[in-house]
């Protein structure tokens, strides 16, 4: 089945493309809808064929619309990331945990965490957290656990706030927007998640320096819309954990596992 990407600008046209034989799953829009589109492309293949249901893909236009769009019940699945789960369950105490994405990290292997971090060039001055002081900083978006919610933390322990001490902030949305925007030196340092920055040249990687990488953080989270039938959501879970894919390159979705809700709840403790 041809698999459909639309890109939402307002909550309702999700209603025009929902039907029984439909499934409608949601992501965040932390890559461009290109990158998005094949980086679920073979696990959205999967899922058709498998449930005989047509999946229609949908990235919402920033991360507080997807919440809203699985509260109303409009996204029946989603990927989404550690933080906005964790909100989720603060939110929407019955939304169904299914799994944690396993995928393949810059030297090869499989892995279902990754790790934050916050960037500078490699010819700046800033050497240390303390030195991002009155310096231009790009996030993602603030329910970001990599591009904003663990940076924050970091920053804070080492006495920076970055809603005083920081001279502009910027909500880029996307981690390869902060990369570009560092290159390009419209800001002086900013947060993002290893991957997009292993997923640069070498030529690229040279010319950015790593001021501090945050602790382990579980990957993104499959999720099912409490609205679904629990046998149906049962099936679901069944099924992404038999998805395996042979895939080998850095960023690729090859399986899922289980993981302990308590990893997710702590980034509510996070300030």
């Amino acid at each position: 089945m041809k698999i459909k990407i639309i890109v939402l600008l307002l909550i309702w046209l999700c209603s025009t493309i929902i039907a029984q034989d439909k499934l409608v799953f949601g992501v965040n829009p932390y890559r461009n809808p290109e990158e998005l589109r094949e980086l679920y492309s073979e696990l959205i293949t999967y899922l058709e064929k498998s449930l005989n249901k047509e999946i229609v893909f949908v990235i919402s236009k920033d991360y507080d619309h997807l919440v809203s769009l699985i509260e109303n019940g409009s996204v029946d699945i989603a990927s989404v990331s550690p933080k906005l789960f964790a909100t989720l369950r603060h939110n929407v105490p019955n939304t169904h945990y299914l799994a944690t994405l396993e995928m393949i990290n810059e030297n090869g292997q499989k892995e279902s965490s990754y790790q934050g971090l916050i960037v500078t060039r490699a010819d700046s001055s800033i050497v240390t957290l303390h030195d991002l002081r009155g310096k231009r900083f790009g996030f993602t978006d603030v329910s970001s656990t990599s591009g904003y919610v663990y940076p924050r933390f970091l920053m804070k322990q080492q006495g920076v706030d970055p809603l005083h001490d920081l001279s502009q902030t910027y909500m880029l949305k996307k981690h390869t927007k902060v990369l570009q925007a560092l290159l390009e030196k419209s800001i002086d340092a900013g947060a993002v998640a290893s991957g997009a920055y292993y997923n640069l040249s070498t030529e690229e990687q040279n010319k950015i320096r790593i001021l501090a990488t945050t602790e382990e953080i579980p990957l993104d989270v499959m999720i099912a819309s409490s609205k679904l039938n629990p046998a149906f959501v049962d099936q679901i879970q069944q099924l992404l954990m038999h998805f395996s894919s042979h895939q080998t390159k850095n960023d690729a979705i090859v399986g899922f596992t289980q993981k302990p809700l308590t990893l997710y709840d702590r980034l509510n403790t996070l300030e």
